[in-house]
């Protein structure tokens, strides 16, 4: 890595590292709620986080260990959770419900190098049909790929009168590994474009949820790719920084580490040299390696054209440095 990039790099992500401190999670700190979480350090904050409609007045009922996040479209595009613990199965599906979601994002497997990231919360094909607390979940059809599982799922809630049916899409990928990030942006990149080719042409009002295992490394990056892969689409300014600030003011710890923050904009510059090679202002030799340039507020700067931004790069050692720093610390 380019003593320079690294720098820049580095001293970007540090200015990050404190946002959102001092926000209260009261909620997920109540006796009745601590079980719920998988990790003591990755708490909801309260102003953002999702609220189950309560049960029978029950303490701590309407809690969940998830927080919306702003997106492209809207304020709360997104709701990024934890994966669901055994115990918090049932509140996972009853968020579904609620929240009425088009699709869920995961990013992990059930289980990682021997470690426990995520209670199997729906069903295979063993048992098409599971009842989870008063939603009732059948699996309609799963598709295997290369690197990812695409299931239609069909959601009624057992309670209600008359029921009604509703689908989900359950899009879940499973070549982010434990510890890094991808060695390529192309399959995180296309499985991205993949889920909004499944979401209706317009956007609605409904978020989409998004978990890993902790709901802020993965996930974080995710949901920042997808909203800076929008903004690419129309032309408007690419700022990274600003996205994760923006997202760490809603759930802490989003895009938990440098390594993650660098992938970002590798997705990036990967998008813009498949899909708008005339976007590209290549300095000196050609090459797949290209790092941004961003000057304030963002990567486009303050040039207010957007029919045809060009975007100046350099050649970037740091996009062909091993990665083998942890993708969410172990989380």
């Amino acid at each position: 890595m380019a003593a320079d990039s690294d720098f820049r790099f580095s001293e970007e992500y540090d200015d990050l590292r404190l946002v959102g401190n001092g926000q209260t999670c009261i909620a997920a700190d109540l006796t009745v709620n601590r079980s719920k979480n998988r990790f003591t350090n990755i708490l909801p904050f309260d102003h953002s986080r999702v609220k189950l409609i309560p049960t029978d007045d029950e303490e701590g009922s309407d809690y969940i260990n998830a927080n919306y996040i702003p997106g492209f479209n809207s304020r709360r595009e997104f709701i990024a959770a934890q994966g669901p613990l055994p115990s918090t199965r049932d509140d996972f599906w009853r968020v579904v419900w609620e929240q009425q979601c088009p699709a869920i994002i995961a990013l992990t497997k059930c289980v990682e190098k021997g470690r426990d990231k995520c209670h199997q919360y729906w069903p295979d094909n063993n048992q098409r049909s599971v009842l989870y607390g008063d939603i009732e979940v059948t699996l309609l059809n799963e598709i295997h790929y290369d690197e990812f599982v695409i299931r239609d799922l069909k959601l009624q809630n057992l309670s209600e009168t008359p029921q009604t049916a509703r689908n989900v899409i359950h899009l879940h990928y499973m070549a982010w590994p434990d510890f890094g990030v991808p060695d390529d942006p192309s399959g995180i990149v296309n499985f991205a474009r993949l889920f909004r080719s499944k979401l209706p042409p317009f956007p609605s009002n409904k978020p989409t949820i998004v978990h890993c295992s902790a709901g802020v490394g993965r996930s974080g990056s995710f949901m920042a790719m997808d909203r800076l892969m929008q903004h690419i689409d129309i032309g408007k300014n690419i700022d990274v920084f600003g996205t994760v600030h923006e997202m760490r003011l809603e759930r802490c710890h989003m895009v938990q580490n440098e390594q993650q923050y660098i992938f970002i904009h590798h997705c990036l510059v990967y998008i813009l040299e498949k899909y708008y090679p005339h976007l590209i202002n290549p300095t000196g030799h050609p090459t797949s390696n290209y790092g941004f340039v961003p000057p304030t507020p963002g990567l486009f700067g303050n040039n207010q054209q957007t029919q045809n931004p060009r975007i100046e790069v350099h050649q970037n050692p740091a996009f062909i440095e091993d990665d083998e720093g942890i993708a969410e610390s172990g989380l």
